[in-house]
């Protein structure tokens, strides 16, 4: 079964009627749903758009968000890669090493994450996993 990782603009996409990409988000996460794609998410990308939800829609619409994460989770739609203290290592190495990109440590831990598990499609809308070499959807 294909696996996509699932960055935190598609989640914020999806859950986020006002937000720009929430028409390509919604489209894009029905596709991959009648596909029976697997995703992968870690938990740095929800906390980031956990937090990006509450400031910016408020405490109810995080919580919907957290049982719609809740739920994919408890259907295996969805498997969650925690970030260890050695995989946050890893991402500071790349951090550290890409001092010429705009890499966010989310971003450097998702990359580590997803790389490990073998993963070379994104949903989302950050272009940097494109700069290191991830296919991002939609395109």
């Amino acid at each position: 079964m294909k696996t996509v990782f699932v960055d935190t603009g598609a989640w914020i996409g999806i859950t986020v009627a006002r937000d720009q990409t929430h028409t390509a988000a919604a489209a894009y996460a029905k596709v991959l749903a009648e596909g029976n794609v697997s995703l992968l998410t870690t938990n740095y990308v929800l906390a980031e758009a956990f937090t990006r939800i509450r400031y910016d829609e408020g405490h109810s619409k995080a919580l919907t968000f957290d049982a719609l994460i809740r739920e994919m989770i408890r259907r295996r739609q969805l498997s969650l890669g925690w970030i260890t203290p050695s995989l946050h290592g890893h991402a500071m190495e790349l951090f550290r090493r890409y001092s010429d990109h705009e890499f966010s440590v989310v971003d450097c831990a998702s990359f580590v994450v997803a790389r490990r598990r073998k993963v070379r499609e994104v949903f989302g809308f950050d272009h940097d996993f494109v700069a290191m070499g991830f296919v991002l959807r939609p395109s």
